[in-house]
């Protein structure tokens, strides 16, 4: 997309779906500084480096949800877990919701669960 034989033409390259801040990790995580971000960015984050196929910077995203695991968000981060193939990640969802299941069904995530996480709980 951006070197080589597929590279754009133009001298601007638009990338619709992808957040600045992501994209700004992205390219600090190619110096060697992967990190993850924050709360508010780590998802997509994820998403971008999974795009675009940088793996340290998955792995920095997928660290960084899981240390920030807890019962209140258990639900919504299964549910991302699922849509970015992260097994791991989900297992440790399902094990915190297993854990702390009535504080798990009291949190706002809950309510946004399809009848398929449901089923899988």
């Amino acid at each position: 997309m951006f070197n080589g034989g597929l590279a754009t033409p133009s001298a601007e390259i638009e990338l619709p779906d992808v957040e600045p801040a992501a994209f700004l990790a992205l390219l600090r995580s190619g110096r060697g500084g992967a990190e993850a971000g924050g709360h508010e960015t780590v998802m997509t984050t994820l998403y971008t480096a999974k795009k675009y196929a940088v793996p340290a910077l998955e792995a920095h995203c997928v660290d960084f949800l899981t240390k920030h695991l807890r019962a209140d968000n258990a639900f919504m981060l299964l549910t991302q877990a699922r849509l970015f193939d992260e097994p791991q990640l989900a297992s440790l969802c399902l094990d915190t919701i297993d854990k702390s299941t009535m504080d798990a069904i009291s949190a706002e995530g809950f309510t946004d669960i399809d009848i398929g996480k449901l089923v899988c709980v």
